[in-house]
């Protein structure tokens, strides 16, 4: 039986300074957001700024992990399991504390062949060097946590000799926020015929809308609301890293995003919305640097 209540994990979501643009590498006992569990030996390392590919999924064909690269600060922890720890308890654990936090996975595999086959476990290993998955009960979770504006990526694998966590912290959600409301909204339709929505906020390199986009969305359907015989564009935009054809597609797959989110979760008639991506075809202010590329990113709306 798995005595959860026993080892509870505690999670303290205080989460650290902001990743300067400096690489270092340091040693660390272990992570302020998650606690090891009880019994486990060992620490790892620390980057205040690093990339990290984070695995969420198994491509059976190629016979390797599909990644995401994320950037921030970087905490790589690795600890020797109890003896008398099953590799499900000590991972029910986690999962137990993480989704108490309001933990949001991305992907997780046990049991089910994309964790325990051979070819998986060494593709683990190969793509950011996880030693956990080891065997054929092993256990992998990979998701985001977020605090006070800001988002944390984890991974943590649990395989019957040890368990390696990773950590990055983002500036994702980072930015000066305006309080966003239907008023606000309509006046900047009126003065300019289109006006940014500021509150949208998306997965790292991905169309998921986060739970933080729901005032965002709320003040859209209020708009909408108000104005029965308003028809809106939806437009995504994005800063000018990587290659303008997947910039094009990320930008017209968040539009589509927050349509989706509109008419499925708040009753907005689908006629009145039209997604469509621009990517970095528009920016608002220079990509040279990442105050200015974080600005980019965007969703505008436009009254057609």
């Amino acid at each position: 039986m798995i005595r959860a209540l026993a080892a509870l994990l505690t999670l303290a979501l205080i989460l650290a300074g902001t990743a300067t643009a400096v690489l270092a590498q340091e040693a660390v006992d272990g992570h302020p957001l998650i606690s090891p569990y009880e019994g486990s030996e060992g620490g790892g390392e620390y980057w205040r700024f690093d990339e990290y590919a984070l695995i969420t999924g198994f491509d059976f064909d190629a016979r390797a992990a599909v990644t995401i690269p994320v950037q921030g600060q970087v905490t790589k922890l690795d600890y020797d399991n109890p003896d008398d720890r099953s590799e499900l308890e000590i991972f029910t654990n986690y999962r137990d504390a993480l989704d108490a936090a309001g933990y949001q996975p991305i992907w997780s595999c046990a049991r089910d062949g994309s964790c325990t086959t051979g070819s998986s476990r060494n593709a683990f290993y190969q793509a950011n060097g996880m030693r956990a998955i080891n065997g054929p009960n092993s256990h992998y979770t990979a998701g985001t946590l977020s605090h006070e504006g800001r988002l944390a990526y984890i991974a943590i694998g649990v395989g019957r000799r040890s368990t390696s966590i990773v950590i990055v912290e983002t500036d994702e959600m980072d930015r000066d926020m305006v309080t966003v409301s239907a008023e606000a909204l309509a006046a900047g339709l009126d003065a300019e015929g289109h006006v940014r929505v500021d509150g949208l906020l998306f997965a790292h390199d991905s169309a998921t809308l986060l739970p933080e986009s729901q005032t965002a969305l709320e003040a859209l359907r209020d708009l909408l609301e108000a104005r029965p015989d308003l028809s809106l564009y939806v437009v995504g935009h994005t800063d000018m890293s990587g290659t303008l054809s997947y910039n094009m597609n990320l930008s017209d797959r968040r539009a589509a995003a927050v349509v989706d989110a509109l008419t499925t979760d708040y009753g907005i008639e689908a006629e009145r919305l039209i997604a469509a991506g621009v990517g970095p075809l528009a920016p608002e202010a220079s990509n040279a640097d990442e105050t200015g590329r974080r600005h980019n990113r965007r969703v505008e709306i436009v009254a057609r």
